[in-house]
């Protein structure tokens, strides 16, 4: 690994010492403070893409249960009143 390229350096900034000459104290420290990380985009898509996954799934569930095993038509599954009954059948007293 070279010099240039170790994690310590990544993260901090540096002037050299010709850059430095005749800067106030103040812009000195104000460089040689961390620099900020940015967020990866993968963890941006994968923020997206887990809330995604289980909708995709809940949606792909409710198709199977009621169309496969309960051998009823597509259309009804995305209709309000089909899962108004199923909830009255559930907490019925």
């Amino acid at each position: 690994m070279s010099d240039t390229n170790k994690p310590a350096d990544r993260l901090t900034r540096t002037r050299h010492q010709s850059d430095a000459q005749g800067k106030p104290e103040e812009d000195r420290d104000d460089w040689m403070k961390p620099a900020r990380r940015k967020t990866a985009r993968w963890r941006i898509v994968i923020r997206w893409m887990i809330p995604l996954f289980l909708l995709l799934a809940l949606i792909g569930g409710l198709i199977f249960g009621y169309v496969v095993m309960g051998k009823q038509s597509l259309s009804d599954v995305f209709e309000w009143k089909t899962w108004q009954h199923v909830i009255d059948l559930v907490f019925a007293p």
